[in-house]
């Protein structure tokens, strides 16, 4: 009966076949309803319930019927909040706890040692031999 339907202002989880009957939609936080594309056989009646989405997750229903057949299919819908990207100055007091003074002088004897080593180690494997 129901052949077809888009959600416009959100996004289905699944692409979308008449014979599953439940999905998940994501929208925007501030989208407030639904708004569909579909296609319907001859005759077909729809109605959609529940479309006002007030809350983070509503759910929404869509019912379909012809003659003496229903099908009812299940939306749930859930809004996606868009927190702020956590700033420094979420993390200024840890990094204010856990900050080191480095001492320059320090920095610069470690620099001037690991230079010996290294000049120690190249005379060491390139000197040239005695015969």
């Amino acid at each position: 009966m129901l052949k077809d339907l888009k959600i416009l202002n959100g996004h289905l989880d699944l692409k979308f076949n008449e014979y599953i009957y439940e999905y998940t939609v994501s929208v925007d936080e501030d989208i407030n309803k639904l708004e569909f594309s579909y296609k319907l056989d001859d005759d077909v009646a729809m109605e959609i319930l529940n479309n006002e989405l007030i809350t983070r997750d509503t759910q929404v229903t869509i019912k379909v019927s012809k003659n003496n057949e229903e099908e009812t299919y299940i939306l749930n819908v859930h809004k996606n909040t868009t927190n702020a990207v956590a700033g420094i100055e979420i993390f200024k007091d840890q990094l204010l706890i856990n900050k080191e003074e480095i001492d320059l002088y320090k920095v610069q004897a470690l620099g001037i040692s690991i230079f010996f080593i290294l000049v120690i180690i190249f005379t060491l494997l390139f000197r040239k031999k005695k015969l």
